[in-house]
């Protein structure tokens, strides 16, 4: 548990920033959802592929969706989702450049019957 995915344009520059990104995330929701920085596991999706508003190859995107397991109060999530929006600007807005970037965030809760786990 938690599962985050960090989807991003490929045409930002941004790749060198994602691992410390990704720690912070790790360590700063941890606290937030009372979890262990242990159980985080982060996908980074680079999207090679990818149109946004008009097509202007200018807007770009990265969006992090958080899954957690459920039980979480809607003020946890919240409080999540701020916390990842601050990260997410902390490590990324100074490496946009010229890039218009629309940075988004989704919560989602993790069924507890149907999520399974083995740690070896």
């Amino acid at each position: 548990m938690p599962q985050i995915e960090i989807e991003y344009s490929a045409r930002l520059p941004i790749e060198d920033a994602l691992h410390d990104l990704a720690l912070a995330l790790h360590h700063a929701l941890a606290l937030i959802a009372d979890t262990e920085v242990a159980s985080f596991k982060t996908r980074l999706s680079r999207l090679d592929h990818l149109v946004i508003g008009d097509g202007n190859p200018q807007n770009a995107m990265v969006h992090v969706d958080v899954r957690l397991l459920s039980g979480r109060t809607d003020a946890v999530k919240q409080a999540v989702g701020q916390k990842v929006q601050e990260l997410l600007l902390t490590h990324l807005k100074d490496r946009v450049g010229d890039f218009s970037v629309q940075f988004t965030t989704e919560i989602h809760d993790l069924d507890r019957g149907n999520y399974h786990k083995i740690v070896l």
